[in-house]
């Protein structure tokens, strides 16, 4: 007994470590919250996708590899270290993403670009800087060992026209340095020895075999025969960015400030421990993130706070749980140890479906999304594997003490009025029906459209001054590119900061060299000043794999749940439970779908992962519902209809599902609010959908899902008859 009342003190002690290591790190393995990677809509930057040209078929792997080497060597010579440059040989490409420096001002993204494709450029110089030779005239280069010293040394092998060239430099320059080039950055400067007639040359002086291997696939990639294009790029401000970070930190500050009173207040002692294993779990999550050095961007850290008020939902369980059996009249160590014992079935269900969904969203998602699939990942399996465990342990040990171990420190739940969800279920599914007759009628007449990540195009943003005329820019714009564009001014609420926006529909994307041409027209008209802040171009045939990828990851994610379903909750003729879930999904589904009619959204990245994160949340919903039937069906009593004892279901899961559905809706509903008063796009298209999704998550497990299984188990028993 004295044993259990340390573990409290024990629990509390290594929360504070793990939130010390969160926040401050621990050495230079393991980074702190302070030292975590942000993505380029975060810190600002630039993403690009790079293909080569001049070549009619799929460049090699050791092509690739080459030109992987051109742009780091090039970044390299601008300091810009932190970056990744990230070969995709099945689409034989190269995407390279970098962030603005922190002082970044007159930043030109266009010019960087082009600058990166560039074909680069391997010279041989003397002391006066005269080319010698050129990396075209290199066959090829490797590392080698010498017998003598056992150092290691780059070997060059010419070609029949750089071995007379080689062979004429190095007689000139005996005695004399001849510097190697790659543009106008020195790699190396040998001094000649002898005349080298064999078309062999030997670089010597290297400190390592990596330094030497190094040096090699840079003289490879120098003698690259093809130059890199982009035309499918994004690039975002540091002040953007900025401003983005602080409103969405401020969103997270208050999101679990508000959480954490709400279960403090109305679940008491309970409720309190697990805010404090809240802050456990979230401790993790970060290292989580920031110890791989995971990119964390803007969806990921909604992400982060939409798992926080998910991962309160196991606790909302457990409390209930507890709740219950001190109603029965169990004592309080009894009530909680039934109450963890009662509940685990529940959260284990619905963290593993919910971990599924993120699983299946970062199998086919990338960027934002694959950050979003994330941390929701790793949120849930966080609260599964250390957050109930902490709670339990925490709370089994604090009720030792005399103080805490009475009822008053609990909530205790009073018997209810059975609510008759089935008997009327019948108006439950025409309000149902009405509901999405409406969504449907108003989405068609508002006209669903994709966005361009799905159908290609470009979209530029830039913050101006002035009055600006729309329609003469528009034909200016329309003048140089020699295609439709659109063009519309918007005003920042929080700033007052005034935004145009040119939107370039169509089969293509927009080069560098083209974007410095618009910004020179929208210059040109006088007046008023214009500073991009926002690009984002992509070629139609990624957007199509993009959208193929997107419904392929939501229809393998309600089969998944299904089949799930149907082996786990066997008792209740699985399929049928698990096609009345998968309908209640569908609804939900098309509630979200309805909503970017509804508000003129267009469907972009941001559906997929919100439509994903619905799927997660409310068929977790569903199946606490579904795990409480399967338990009050070993214990049904005498002459009750399966119709009643679904009833009772709903009735006894109803406050944990209206109290979870406080604390997600609270946590999104704030990230709304923030991402709406800083005009933050990205996240209020991602938020306002995802909030609609979460009301409907709670009232189709309710309100369908147990119904509509009623009306099929009566259908199948009257067909019996």
């Amino acid at each position: 007994m004295k044993n259990k009342k340390t573990h409290i003190w024990i629990a509390l002690g290594t929360i504070a470590v793990f939130l010390f290591i969160a926040f401050f790190g621990c050495g230079s393995d393991i980074k702190g919250i302070r030292h975590m990677r942000f993505g380029i809509d975060i810190k600002g930057g630039v993403e690009a996708v790079f293909e080569p040209v001049g070549i009619t078929k799929k460049p090699t792997a050791k092509e690739l590899e080459s030109a992987r080497n051109i742009i780091e060597e090039r970044l390299d010579s601008r300091n810009i270290l932190d970056r990744e440059v990230t070969i995709e040989k099945q689409e034989g490409r190269i995407l390279v993403r970098f962030p603005w420096k922190s002082d970044e001002k007159d930043f030109n993204p266009e010019e960087a670009i082009a600058e990166l494709g560039e074909t680069a450029k391997l010279t041989f110089q003397d002391e006066e800087h005269k080319v010698l030779v050129e990396g075209q005239d290199v066959a090829s280069s490797s590392v080698v060992q010498n017998r003598d010293t056992r150092a290691y040394e780059v070997e060059l092998h010419f070609d029949k026209s750089g071995t007379e060239k080689f062979a004429g430099a190095t007689e000139e320059n005996l005695g004399k340095h001849i510097g190697i080039y790659m543009d106008d950055t020195l790699i190396s400067n040998p001094v000649v020895q002898q005349k080298i007639e064999g078309g062999e040359a030997v670089i010597n002086g290297m400190a390592s075999r990596e330094e030497a291997q190094a040096l090699s696939d840079k003289i490879n990639a120098g003698s690259l025969p093809f130059s890199m294009k982009t035309s499918n790029y994004n690039t975002i401000s540091p002040s953007l960015g900025s401003q983005a970070l602080k409103s969405m930190v401020a969103a997270a500050v208050t999101a679990m400030v508000l959480v954490c009173l709400f279960m403090s207040l109305y679940y008491k002692l309970p409720g309190v421990l697990s805010c404090i294993t809240l802050l456990f779990q979230m401790a993790l999550q970060v290292l989580a993130i920031s110890i791989p050095q995971y990119t964390i961007t803007l969806p990921g850290i909604a992400g982060l706070i939409l798992s926080a008020g998910m991962a309160v939902d196991a606790n909302i369980i457990i409390s209930e749980r507890i709740s219950e059996e001190l109603m029965h009249g169990s004592s309080v160590k009894a009530a909680v140890k039934a109450g963890y014992q009662r509940a685990f079935s529940s959260v284990l269900d619905g963290n593993i479906t919910t971990a599924a969904v993120a699983v299946i969203l970062m199998l086919f998602g990338s960027g934002t999304m694959l950050s979003f699939g994330y941390t929701l990942f790793t949120g849930v399996v966080i609260n599964l594997f250390a957050g109930v465990w902490m709670s339990r342990t925490m709370l089994t040990s604090v009720v030792q003490y005399e103080f805490f171990k009475r009822p008053s420190m609990f909530r205790r739940k009073r018997e209810k009025k059975i609510l008759d969800f089935s008997g009327k279920r019948r108006w439950i599914f025409l309000f149902t029906a009405c509901v999405l007759l409406s969504g449907a009628i108003l989405s068609a007449a508002n006209g669903m459209k994709l966005d361009t990540q799905f159908t290609g195009g470009v979209i530029l943003k830039y913050t101006c001054t002035g009055d600006a005329d729309t329609e003469k820019l528009k034909e200016s714009v329309e003048a140089v590119l020699k295609r439709p564009a659109n063009i519309q001014i918007t005003e920042d609420p929080a700033s007052g900061q005034q935004k145009l926006a040119v939107t370039l529909a169509g089969n293509k994307g927009l080069s560098p060299q083209e974007q410095q041409e618009v910004a020179k027209a929208l210059d040109e008209e006088g007046g008023q000043e214009y500073t991009l802040s926002e690009t984002y171009a992509v070629e139609p045939y990624i957007g199509a794999k993009a959208l193929k990828n997107s419904v392929l990851a939501i229809v393998l994610s309600a089969l998944f749940i299904v089949i799930y379903i149907r082996i786990r909750f066997s008792s209740m003729s699985g399929l049928a439970a698990g096609i009345s879930a998968v309908a209640a999904l569908l609804h939900d589904i098309l509630i979200v779908v309805f909503v970017f009619g509804v508000c003129r959204i267009p469907v972009n990245d941001a559906f997929v992962a919100v439509t994903l994160t619905i799927i997660g949340y409310s068929i977790n919903d569903t199946i606490v519902l579904y795990d409480r039937i399967r338990e009050n069906q070993k214990k049904k009593g005498k002459g009750e209809t399966l119709a009643k004892l679904v009833d009772r279901s709903i009735t006894e899961t109803l406050g944990r599902s209206v109290n979870t559905a406080l604390t997600v809706v609270a946590c999104v509903f704030i990230i709304f609010l923030f991402s709406v008063f800083y005009h933050i796009e990205s996240i209020q298209v991602f938020s306002l959908p995802l909030l609609a999704g979460m009301i409907s998550g709670c009232y189709s497990s309710v309100c369908i899902a147990g119904p509509l299984w009623v009306c099929w188990e009566e259908h199948k028993q009257s067909k019996k008859k």
